[in-house]
């Protein structure tokens, strides 16, 4: 709601008077539908979501004439990274009304499209990802502040997450402030207020460890038994090395088509490296040895080599487990923060029940889709009458409770 911070003037609209000099806008929002979000095969900088409900708020004092809500001051919000709009409603208002007898308008929207969003991948395929929508304003800061709405609650609709398989949803939105600074010239800099509301996907990670990390780890650890051919048969030697050498090469050749392509080396490309760099040093140890005369010297100096070899490859493997636990720990433990803060908030809005009510219409959505009186929803028709059913049913569920 619009916060009358400093009353500087006075606004006459239509016999509504209100005193201002800076507006505050609250705003929530509910994702509905997310689909075909961070696509290994096409693309690692697009999501798709459904958005609606952004509210804006500001009070005015309550009066008999009706009203022309076209005709107030609009707040020209921007979706700042929407690159593909496939659906747009016209925005509408409708006037609601506080306990305290205080009227506000709530401008209401649904928004379709494809949003762009600048992914972290260096924890790949550990990782998990803030998929935000970013909401600003033409009006620079010195005249309006967007800000998170502390008596409403943004939603998520995670049941009907398209990219189950790749992806899980958590159950929670995330809002933060976002301010943008445009330079106009060298002297002039215009700062505009602005407001990150977002969902976070972890992605699942077995499929590459058990096709990629797995595999490949085996490959390099047979290196390690060319050791048994005699260190006499240089030619043997060889034949094995550069054949598990090439091997990892068309290996890793085969697994790029799946990975992002990004200018820096991911968890997953560390391992991939080291994998090839462990089976080239054997297959380069394999030709050095041949050059010494002394057979006792060979066998001496191919144990210590080996010895070394195996235990630089073992320390790798355990320290790659070690590191990689550290880092899962820490995203679990940043993800359940974000999520205990959001319950927080949720409770404080609807009750000590609201949890429990939200997971209980998840699991009837639940229930129906594996009856099959719900089917999955296509990409070109995401807004279905599940998704519609679902919010709804919970918003009417939470307004009752409260009122």
């Amino acid at each position: 709601m619009l916060k009358l911070l400093n009353e500087t003037c006075t606004i006459n609209l239509q016999t509504v008077y209100i005193h201002v000099s800076i507006y505050k806008i609250l705003l929530s929002l509910t994702f509905t539908t997310c689909a075909s979000t961070l696509s290994g095969k096409v693309d690692y900088d697009y999501e798709k979501i459904n958005s609606d409900y952004e509210k804006v708020k500001y009070d005015y004092e309550k009066n008999d004439y009706v009203l022309d809500l076209e005709s107030f001051w609009d707040p020209k919000l921007i979706v700042q990274n929407l690159i593909e709009q496939t659906k747009d409603d016209k925005p509408w208002k409708e006037v609601h009304y506080t306990d305290k007898k205080k009227a506000y308008i709530v401008e209401k929207r649904r928004l379709q499209g494809a949003f762009s969003e600048k992914l972290e991948l260096p924890d790949f395929p550990f990782d998990h990802q803030f998929l935000n929508v970013y909401i600003t304003s033409e009006y620079p800061q010195s005249q309006l502040e967007i800000a998170e709405d502390k008596e409403e609650i943004s939603l998520l609709n995670s049941a009907c997450f398209v990219d189950e398989q790749e992806w899980q949803l958590c159950d929670f939105v995330t809002m933060r402030k976002k301010p943008t600074r445009k330079d106009f010239s060298q002297r002039k800099r215009v700062t505009f207020p602005g407001i990150s509301a977002g969902c976070c996907a972890v992605r699942r990670w077995k499929f590459f460890v058990w096709n990629m990390v797995l595999v490949m780890g085996f490959i390099s650890s047979t290196s390690i038994a060319t050791f048994a051919v005699d260190n006499n048969l240089t030619q043997n030697r060889l034949q094995l090395s550069i054949t598990l050498m090439l091997t990892t090469i068309a290996f890793r050749i085969v697994t790029n088509q799946g990975l992002p392509k990004i200018s820096y080396n991911t968890i997953l490309d560390v391992y991939l490296l080291f994998s090839m760099l462990f089976t080239y040093t054997v297959c380069i140890w394999h030709a050095v040895i041949s050059q010494f005369s002394s057979q006792s010297y060979q066998d001496d100096l191919d144990l210590y080599v080996f010895i070394v070899l195996v235990s630089v490859f073992a320390v790798f493997q355990i320290g790659f487990v070690i590191y990689v636990i550290i880092k899962v720990f820490f995203r679990n433990r940043i993800i359940k923060e974000s999520l205990q803060q959001y319950e927080e908030h949720a409770m404080k809005v609807f009750g000590d029940s609201w949890k429990h009510q939200r997971n209980s219409q998840k699991n009837a959505l639940r229930k129906r889709k594996q009856r099959g009186r719900a089917t999955q929803p296509a990409e070109d028709d995401l807004d279905n009458e599940d998704d519609d059913e679902f919010i709804n049913t919970f918003l009417i569920g939470q307004k009752e409770r409260r009122v």
